[in-house]
């Protein structure tokens, strides 16, 4: 059982070093950023729906406040220190105290608070999950449904576009239409599919045995990493970089094919990695580092720009880098920089205010 629970940190790890890796944009090379979105969430998804637990010994309205302790309640508390963060270092651009907590009620980013999404999705997902599988006489609903999202996930470009019609509506509620519509088609249905599939490599006898046996391949892994490697990257540069599958009747369902070989290929990688107390202590507290992650990355920023122009310390990350190579130590290594300092945070944090963390409790990992 620890090395279920080991082999699921490693990959809560990768997941979110790449999602952190995501959010450089403005220091990594495009074409990283590029495939880091394309299985980095499905991944993150896909985790939680394999360790998902449904509580049917508790009823529908038990479960529904245990997501709201789990998810909902660290949301503010998160939104709330973030906005304590911002008053302090955003001194000539303090966020306006009601602009910022309206944003947070309806969901709507404001400055470094763009991942705190994830929450209430998750929270919407589970939830929904927990109370469909009550119907498990009916497990065509959680086809429909399936089936539903990806039609949505197709269609999402036009959705998009309907949505920017109410970018800037002064009404409140118009401003809420808006937030929530893109939560649902962005985060919710996307995250229906990837945590389904998750939970059903769990629940599935055959599925379970399949995955097991995969990431369980010992004597030639070597071979298979760069198997599936190649599997990946291939799928990524012909569908994602390179389209050449463009006005194919079929084209707009590749993508799928893309995620899911880059879910496969990280699963892959994270059991045959050797335990690391790093990995595994940040792999059993993601829920901090994917929530301030965008926070840390502009400590650092602004650290390094003053001792930039008041000592001469090299240039890492204030500006855009020319070349590749310049590209990747800029964005792998302020990635590495903020996942060490959330240590300090994640320690901090689970011993003085665990309360307020939901499912992020103490841990013995590291």
């Amino acid at each position: 059982m620890q090395k279920r629970i080991d082999w699921v940190d490693k990959a809560k790890f990768y997941g979110i070093f790449w999602i952190a890796f995501g959010h450089t944009t403005y220091f990594s090379p495009e074409v990283l950023i590029k495939y880091a979105y394309s299985f980095h969430l499905a991944l993150f998804w896909f985790v939680a729906g394999f360790v998902f637990n449904p509580k049917f010994k508790m009823t529908p309205d038990q479960v529904f406040l245990r997501n709201i302790r789990r998810y909902i309640v660290p949301y503010f508390f998160f939104g709330i220190l973030i906005y304590i963060y911002s008053m302090i270092i955003l001194i000539p651009h303090r966020p306006i105290f009601f602009t910022y907590f309206t944003n947070l009620l309806i969901v709507k980013e404001n400055q470094f608070t763009t991942p705190l999404w994830f929450l209430p999705a998750i929270f919407f997902v589970s939830t929904l999950y927990d109370y469909v599988l009550r119907c498990s006489k009916k497990k065509y609903i959680i086809f429909a449904i399936l089936i539903s999202c990806m039609c949505i996930g197709l269609q999402i470009d036009t959705i998009s576009s309907s949505l920017k019609l109410f970018d800037n509506a002064q009404v409140f509620w118009l401003r809420a239409v808006r937030s929530y519509g893109v939560l649902f088609f962005w985060g919710i249905a996307a995250g229906f599919i990837w945590f389904g599939l998750g939970y059903a490599f769990k629940s599935s006898k055959f599925l379970n045995t399949l995955l097991n046996n995969f990431i369980g391949i010992k004597k030639y892994k070597l071979l298979l990493f760069l198997f599936v490697l190649i599997i990946n990257a291939a799928f990524f540069l012909l569908i994602d970089e390179f389209d050449v599958f463009q006005g194919l009747f079929f084209s707009d369902f590749l993508g799928y094919f893309v995620t899911i070989s880059g879910i496969s290929f990280w699963l892959y990688v994270s059991n045959i990695t050797k335990d690391n107390p790093f990995m595994l202590y940040i792999g059993g507290n993601t829920l901090t580092v994917f929530t301030l992650h965008e926070a840390i990355f502009y400590f650092f920023q602004k650290t390094n720009e003053y001792l930039f122009y008041h000592f001469g310390f090299p240039d890492f990350f204030i500006t855009s880098k020319k070349f590749f190579i310049e590209q990747c130590i800029s964005g792998f290594g302020l990635t590495a920089v903020s996942l060490v300092f959330s240590i300090l945070v994640i320690w901090f944090l689970n011993r003085y205010f665990s309360i307020f963390l939901g499912t992020t409790i103490k841990k013995d990992n590291g």
